[in-house]
């Protein structure tokens, strides 16, 4: 998922009358993948739908709107990175907090590499809790309380440059025939209108985590002292489950 923060032109996007070109790779069955390895999905539903290959982004236009097109693995449960974001780190900072509830990784080193949701506590007494009055994704300890925090309209904000406003999301059962992949092209949505209370209630039944991956290391330049290390720490989600963020879902019948 890439940043939605600069578009192509619409005046050099394709115009694809997505309802009506769906219904005709549909009728396919299934086509074989013009590329190797995870991309294969994409590539090949890029060129059924007439996306030149030099089109910097998956982007279409149709009706006035610009459109994203995204595909998926049907039976894909893996998760993507929706946003990384850096908590306010009050009342504890990013050291205080692996210190206290991190512990030695292999090379060593403290370390925190969990992750956090806002169903229950992990194995280091860790979770995500919801303050709607104030604003507020907490990070909290079960004995200690509040760690850290997020302010979930700054979320939100990330989430709307992260993602397409109008996305056409379209799932494929894949089979391999002599050894090569194949898709078809089975199922798809038309997708409106980021929610933040979709967000939410995803945070809270524990399908948007958080993930905490930082540790404390040296210097390599000769620099005295040590550092935090933050290796991409962010909000996921499974793949499967990324239309539940938008309000308004149409499923194109094929």
């Amino acid at each position: 998922m890439g940043s939605r923060g600069r578009h192509k032109p619409t005046s050099k996007l394709p115009t694809i009358n997505f309802r009506r070109k769906f219904k005709e790779i549909y009728k396919l069955g299934f086509v074989k993948s013009l590329r190797g390895g995870d991309t294969g999905i994409g590539k090949t539903l890029e060129e059924l739908f007439g996306i030149p290959e030099n089109n910097v982004s998956n982007d279409f236009q149709f009706g006035g709107k610009i459109i994203e097109l995204k595909s998926q693995r049907a039976k894909a449960s893996s998760r993507v990175t929706l946003i990384t974001k850096s908590p306010y780190w009050d009342p504890l900072s990013a050291e205080e907090i692996i210190r206290k509830y991190g512990y030695p990784d292999a090379k060593g080193r403290q370390a925190l590499k969990v992750t956090l949701t806002a169903t229950a506590f992990n194995a280091r007494g860790l979770k995500l809790a919801l303050d709607r009055k104030h604003n507020r994704l907490n990070v909290v300890h079960e004995r200690d309380g509040v760690l850290c925090y997020f302010k979930i309209d700054e979320l939100m904000e990330r989430i709307r440059t992260k993602l397409a406003q109008n996305l056409l999301v379209v799932f494929a059962e894949v089979k391999k025939i002599r050894g090569k992949e194949h898709f078809h092209y089975c199922r798809a949505y038309y997708l409106s209108t980021l929610s933040e209370e979709n967000f939410e209630r995803l945070l809270s039944e524990g399908i948007v985590v958080w993930e905490f991956r930082m540790d404390i290391r040296r210097h390599k330049t000769g620099k005295r002292g040590l550092f935090v290390r933050d290796h991409g720490a962010g909000f996921r989600i499974s793949e499967k489950h990324l239309p539940e963020l938008y309000a308004k879902r149409e499923e194109i019948a094929p």
